[in-house]
């Protein structure tokens, strides 16, 4: 399934990558979130101008040994950076 939304960081998130560990941060409202590689690599492709689908499939031509995890994975990351306040969608 096609996904159009096209997600961006919430202004005031910091981001930060500390030994391929992604972690984002927004001073004033004290969150902090951590991340591995992929999700560093989804965070940096949420601009408001590519689509999830664009980013899934950015991703699986990157990385063409993980195809079958790919789409689950960015859905999920997706996920977990909306929950926390860190993306937004248009």
């Amino acid at each position: 399934m096609m996904d159009s939304r096209r997600p961006y960081p919430v202004t005031g998130y910091q981001l930060e990558v500390l030994d391929d560990e992604l972690i984002i941060f927004h001073p004033a409202g004290m969150k902090v979130l951590h991340s591995n590689q992929s999700g560093t690599l989804i965070w940096q492709l949420c601009d408001g101008q590519r689509t999830v689908a664009d980013i899934v499939a950015l991703l699986r031509a990157a990385y063409p040994e993980a195809d079958a995890e790919i789409e689950t994975s960015v859905q999920d990351t997706l996920q977990i950076f909306t929950e926390h306040g860190a993306i937004q969608w248009q």
